[in-house]
């Protein structure tokens, strides 16, 4: 259970109001809540974003974020956390759990990007002002990443005037520990502009369990003729640019890869684009699914 939930008291968890609750309506709730708490002090409430539900339908994602000081016998701790609340017309629920699943639907939230995320070092494909921008976070090695992203590159390099494709990356170290070297090669080679060379490393096998750096950079030279150096891809900036990626990663509640966004708002499908592609090529997709 999330901190917010510990605090909130059994009075606190009511109705929101007596009609439909408005944002207004879940920022009093969370203060009011948070604050029947003595040992609380809450500074700041605000709700990041509202995500309406495809199912169960009529029912709101909030996503809060909050800074709030607690006492302690040293002094005060201030603290900022984020949770997410389910409204449904007057009601309030800390989370909706599929039944026939036992699935948190907590688990499927993922906020909007904004422009920001639109910069030319994240650029991999496609023209900056084309029509329709993608973003995506991946693994190279996740093997449902190596599936999607492929035809994500091939859709932005092809039509370069409808899809501007921008990469970020989330390495998933636990269950690949060999994609976090290739992630920072891939982050190195997109400098130097060999984009094709990226594109490869999606469609060759590699040793995912592989925890030697040295033996993954082993394995890209032999597989793909890339000589790359552990001081190549450990450089500051190199390092620097994984990292911020990953914590964007974390900031947006990204649980997992490859997570698509079409146009700002998080694509479950990661087919979103496909109905943008020319009729022809939306038919030969469809014959190959």
């Amino acid at each position: 259970m999330s901190l917010m939930w510990r605090l909130l008291s059994v009075s606190a968890a009511l109705a929101l109001s007596l009609s439909a609750a408005t944002q207004k309506d879940v920022i009093k709730f969370v203060e009011r809540g948070l604050s029947s708490n003595p040992d609380i002090k809450v500074y700041k409430v605000d709700v990041i974003e509202k995500i309406p539900l495809d199912r169960p339908k009529g029912w709101d994602a909030y996503v809060v974020k909050f800074k709030i000081g607690l006492k302690r016998p040293g002094g005060e701790e201030n603290m900022t956390q984020r949770d997410i609340l389910f409204v449904h017309d007057r009601y309030v629920a800390p989370d909706l759990v599929d039944i026939k699943t036992n699935r948190s639907m907590k688990t499927r939230i993922v906020l909007s990007v904004n422009k920001s995320f639109y910069d030319k070092e994240h650029l991999i494909f496609g023209n900056p002002n084309a029509k329709h921008k993608i973003v995506v976070f991946s693994d190279p090695l996740c093997p449902f990443c190596r599936e999607v992203v492929p035809k994500l590159f091939e859709a932005a390099k092809k039509h370069p005037d409808t899809f501007a494709l921008y990469y970020y990356h989330l390495p998933i170290e636990a269950l690949h520990p060999a994609s976090v070297p290739l992630a920072k090669a891939i982050i190195y080679l997109k400098k130097q502009g060999n984009k094709e060379a990226i594109q490869k490393i999606y469609k060759t096998e590699f040793n995912y369990e592989e925890k030697d750096e040295k033996k993954v950079l082993a394995e890209l030279d032999k597989k793909l003729g890339l000589k790359l150096t552990p001081k190549q891809i450990n450089q500051p900036w190199v390092v620097e640019e994984l990292h911020e990626d990953m914590r964007k990663a974390k900031e947006l509640m990204i649980k997992g890869t490859p997570t698509v966004y079409f146009d700002g708002k998080y694509d479950k499908t990661r087919q979103k684009y496909l109905q943008y592609l020319p009729k022809n090529e939306q038919k030969q997709k469809s014959d190959h699914k």
